[in-house]
């Protein structure tokens, strides 16, 4: 059984700027607000991104837990030999080898975070308090951070990649 319609394909292939077999292959049609194609699938509301259908006519249906990567870097680029199926942390280790991956500020640790209003000399003082027995709201009062600041050092949320030894 065919995975599109011959009209369905019919349409994908109007909005796709084919051009040589190594260059991207530009989706000119509607896209979402993270640049990647979209092409709305026959008789149904939903929309499929265009380079996953590009993948599929070539590969076959994207397995299951992964998601259709591109090794050019040009989310509206419609080329089958520009793209790859993997796990987001493949995509990631693919966008970091290329010095593209930028990372939140979520994952950037202690100082490294912009937010971050500790140092790490602050935290292992906070970790001695801790073992004092001090309690949260008045650590937090004397570092100028709340108690649920302190809540994660004290549970080890946060601030793990410091010895915790030290």
């Amino acid at each position: 059984m065919a995975l599109y319609s011959d009209s369905t394909l019919e349409r994908f292939w109007a909005k796709v700027d084919v051009r040589g077999a190594d260059e991207c292959w530009p989706w000119l049609g509607s896209k979402a607000g993270s640049g990647y194609g979209e092409l709305r699938l026959e008789r149904s509301r939903r929309k499929k991104v265009a380079s996953v259908i590009a993948f599929e006519l070539e590969n076959g249906p994207v397995p299951d837990g992964l998601l259709v990567c591109h090794t050019c870097d040009n989310p509206p680029c419609c080329n089958a030999r520009h793209l790859f199926a993997g796990t987001h942390k493949d995509n990631a280790a693919d966008a970091s080898a290329k010095g593209r991956l930028k990372l939140s500020v979520r994952s950037q640790k202690g100082v490294e975070n912009g937010n971050s209003r500790l140092t790490e000399d602050n935290v292992r003082h906070i970790r001695a308090l801790i073992a004092e027995g001090q309690n949260n709201t008045a650590i937090g009062r004397v570092f100028g951070v709340t108690n649920s600041v302190i809540s994660m050092i004290r549970l080890g949320k946060s601030w793990r990649h410091l010895d915790a030894g030290v």
